[in-house]
């Protein structure tokens, strides 16, 4: 007998009511909204869960092949429920979103089912050809290509996991961009001392303090600029809420903990929540420095990170100063310590050659 609403008491959870006998009712489209409707009346609830759970798996696994011509959806429409149930989760989901729905309108946004590899590959290859902007003369780089290569495989990925895209994911095991290492930035003791003079004299107020943090303890300008005066205490900066979500601690001196906190609110933020970006590129301008494109504020936590292998910090300690998710993120840093690679000077043919 079918089962009409009548016949439902309550929704238990989505896609399972419970009946007026007292039995659970499954009705779902593990295949996704255009996929086959799957329907079934289990005594228990229990069994209703695992029949659910089953045919998700069933559907994700490809065991039951999907028809994609009757799949109609959109790649702008994968994106929305992408953001739906899980990209509103992410710290930078919103942007993400937004990213990913421009992408998808320069790519004509295709019907997901029939968007190929090969799309992606010409697509990307048109975007490295096209100026960022009308007569800016910049161009879009490899390392923004890449990731929107990651961000559509998470699109794809998750959905698969949910249970909302029967389908492969076409850009699996395509191979992003290679890219050449970029340079490693990063000021000198004569190029701080310039910049620290400029800030301090800046009309933009709190540019110099929050600049002597990052250079102190590593931190983003954001994790600086928007310090409460809570996070400040017992010799220590405590960042929290960070871009990796990891917190960390990071000692400070007396000296620097005092003038952070002189004549500034006892509780809640210390510093004006200002676009602080004018100020401090006009600082580092009136220093005579020149940065790489895209590089402004970060350049000091590129310059506390070389510093601290310059004077032969431990590796390890710095990426947890750093609070960088992998070493990976951290070794590019290596290179910088006095020791690292200094056996090329006594190891080479010439400096044995007296030996011979």
């Amino acid at each position: 007998m079918a089962v009409t609403a009548k016949d439902k008491v309550r929704q238990v959870e989505p896609g399972i009511w419970k009946l007026v006998d007292d039995r659970f009712y499954v009705e779902i489209r593990p295949y996704g909204r255009d996929g086959k409707k799957v329907k079934k009346t289990l005594d228990k609830l229990d069994e209703a869960r695992k029949f659910k759970t089953s045919e998700f798996a069933k559907a994700q696994s490809g065991s039951e092949p999907a028809n994609p011509d009757k799949d109609a959806r959109r790649l702008s429409d994968l994106v929305e429920d992408w953001y739906k149930l899980h990209g509103y989760s992410l710290k930078d989901g919103s942007g993400r979103k937004g990213v990913l729905l421009y992408d998808c309108e320069l790519l004509g946004n295709p019907v997901a089912s029939k968007f190929t590899a090969e799309d992606f590959v010409l697509f990307r290859k048109k975007r490295l050809e096209t100026p960022r902007g009308a007569n800016t003369g910049k161009m879009i780089t490899a390392n923004t290509i890449n990731h929107s290569q990651a961000y559509f495989c998470a699109v794809f990925n998750t959905l698969t996991k949910l249970g909302k895209w029967p389908h492969p994911n076409p850009l699996h095991g395509l191979p992003k961009l290679k890219m050449d290492e970029p340079d490693l930035c990063f000021l000198d003791k004569s190029q701080i001392k310039s910049l620290l003079s400029e800030l301090k004299l800046s009309t933009t107020a709190d540019l110099y303090i929050i600049a002597k943090i990052c250079l102190s303890t590593g931190a983003r300008w954001g994790e600086a600029a928007s310090l409460k005066a809570s996070y400040v205490k017992g010799g220590k900066i405590h960042y929290s809420k960070t871009k990796s979500g990891k917190a960390r601690s990071i000692p400070i001196t007396a000296e620097l903990e005092e003038e952070i906190l002189k004549g500034r609110p006892k509780s809640g933020l210390l510093f004006n929540q200002r676009n602080h970006r004018h100020g401090f590129e006009d600082a580092v301008a009136r220093a005579g420095i020149k940065l790489p494109d895209g590089q402004l504020t970060h350049v000091l936590r590129h310059t506390f990170a070389s510093h601290f292998m310059i004077n032969d910090g431990n590796i390890l300690k710095l990426k947890e100063i750093l609070g960088h998710s992998t070493l990976d993120m951290t070794i590019r840093y290596a290179k910088l310590a006095p020791s690292h690679l200094s056996q090329a000077v006594t190891h080479n043919p010439i400096a044995t050659l007296h030996s011979v």
